[in-house]
């Protein structure tokens, strides 16, 4: 049951009438609704994910008890290890734990010891990463001293498992969730109204742009040595569109959702592919995963190093461009492997991670550089060319991401790079069954980041569009919206990131 499926809508329809018609009046009834649809939400995939999911959620809740309720602080830090451990243990177990195995046994074949292993595949229940992240959050601030146990387990059940979040984010923290949670909730029309719009924007985005850009995604990264370069370089463009529309729309729908039940989710995405440089954009696309690694992994790792280093130089460096090279790289290389048990979701994380690196280290040379041009840092020409090198980096680095194995990554930019780079397209040709519908996509594509770039101060596109423009021309735009979605819908796509 996913967000554009007919079952979804009827059971939101449902929810919806009975939540704010019929129990509106009884905020523990509301909340209890809310828990058990999410729970059936969940369990709609496979009930057996239900199991983990309620007695990972219940040990959270009693662990938050027990470490607040510890005076001493070895007790209190016994408390959090168990948390720490418990989450991801399970997290490994299901996700990483053949992937572990298997380069364990090729480390000890380069020492000549053959191994066997019988590969044995566990089911990966859904969105496990993200409500791992979820309860991690739930401990880790309880015993920094950030929020309170929560007592009421309705409450805390229903925070990390809210259905609009559970699959795919985003990864709202239990500590602004809960007490949206625990206090009583009215229907605003305004919000529920912007909710409409953030979910028909949502919808547009995945079921119009990504689910049509699907098959010639697919088709060019599985026969990439078949098709000439400038294909392939026009197919990791697609697939840069595509995976935005993909991740943004699903967010936006969750945000929309969550507001039209009287919740305000953070922001997940705030127009990435507009950001001049690499920090920048990692400020903007999945902020809710960014934020999760730079509060509770990136400043505890700084934090860690900056207590055990007392000279002012180390290998070197600066003590402080130390501590920022450490911290980044870790960060980067689990949030790498946060997205899979991949060798290419490591390389992804690294690259970013390398790149961040440089950046911080270049500001200073790059202000004395553009003083000595006599540039001012927002010169039109030097904001465009950053910008054009942050978003090519960006293609180029989801081409990792894209592919299943490094040598096929690395094989696909070569290819890339080849003189039939300024070849004649086959995307264009009959060879892959260009379509008029294609270009009609094509076209969209481009409206969808026209209307992007003009709401980029917005938290979304169509944000208080009813105050900006005329009616007529408003209800048009809805129009195209719908009509849009019911003519052109593609063949349904799983979310992409519904494998993490």
């Amino acid at each position: 049951m996913t967000f554009n499926s007919i079952s979804f809508a009827l059971f939101f329809i449902i929810l919806f009438t009975v939540y704010w018609f019929l129990i509106n009046y009884n905020h523990r009834a509301q909340n209890i609704l809310l828990l058990v649809a999410s729970y059936f939400f969940y369990g709609w995939w496979d009930w057996r994910f239900l199991i983990l999911l309620f007695g990972l959620s219940l040990s959270n809740y009693l662990l938050g008890l027990t470490i607040e309720r510890f005076t001493t602080e070895w007790k209190r830090s016994l408390g959090l290890i168990s948390g720490i451990t418990i989450n991801l243990g399970v997290l490994i177990i299901f996700k990483y734990y053949s992937f572990f195995v298997q380069g364990f046994i090729a480390l000890i074949s380069l020492f000549g010891y053959e191994l066997s292993y019988e590969t044995t595949r566990l089911i990966l229940p859904l969105g496990i990463s993200f409500y791992t992240f979820l309860s991690l959050s739930y401990i880790i601030d309880i015993y920094r001293g950030t929020i309170k146990a929560h007592k009421n387990i309705y409450e805390v059940l229903l925070s990390l498992s809210f259905f609009p979040i559970i699959l795919a984010g985003p990864i709202q923290r239990p500590s602004t969730l809960i007490p949206q949670i625990a206090n009583p909730r009215t229907f605003n029309y305004t919000n529920a109204s912007n909710g409409v719009r953030q979910i028909l924007w949502g919808l547009f985005a995945k079921v119009v742009i990504a689910d049509n850009l699907a098959p010639q995604v697919n088709e060019i990264f599985t026969n990439s040595g078949t098709y000439s370069g400038s294909t392939l370089a026009i197919g990791a463009l697609l697939f840069s569109v595509q995976i935005y529309t993909d991740f943004s729309g699903y967010s936006n729908m969750a945000i929309g959702i969550g507001k039209l039940l009287g919740f305000n989710l953070m922001q997940n995405f705030a127009h990435p592919y507009f950001s001049r440089d690499l920090p920048e954009f990692w400020k903007r696309w999945h902020i809710s995963l960014t934020t999760w690694f730079r509060d509770y992994l990136f400043m505890s790792i700084s934090l860690s190093i900056s207590w055990r280093l007392k000279k002012g130089k180390i290998f070197l460096l600066r003590k402080d461009h130390f501590i920022y090279i450490s911290a980044s790289s870790i960060t980067w290389l689990l949030t790498g492997l946060w997205h899979g048990a991949s060798y290419n979701f490591i390389i992804w994380g690294l690259l970013n991670g390398t790149i961040l690196i440089i950046y911080h280290l270049q500001r200073n040379p790059r202000k004395v550089l553009l003083k000595r041009f006599k540039l001012s840092n927002n010169n039109k020409f030097v904001v465009l060319i950053e910008t054009f090198l942050t978003f090519s980096f960006i293609v180029l680095a989801w081409i990792f991401f894209r592919t299943s194995q490094p040598a096929e990554a690395c094989q696909y930019i070569s290819n890339m790079f080849s003189k039939s780079l300024f070849a004649y397209p086959e995307i264009f040709s009959k060879r892959m069954q260009f379509l008029v519908i294609d270009f009609v996509v094509y076209i969209l594509s481009i409206l969808f980041f026209i209307i992007e770039w003009k709401g980029r101060d917005r938290e979304f596109a169509l944000t208080n569009l009813n105050l900006e423009i005329r009616k007529r021309y408003r209800w048009s735009l809805y129009a195209g919206l719908i009509l849009s979605i019911i003519a052109l819908a593609g063949n349904q796509q799983k979310f992409i990131y519904f494998q993490f």
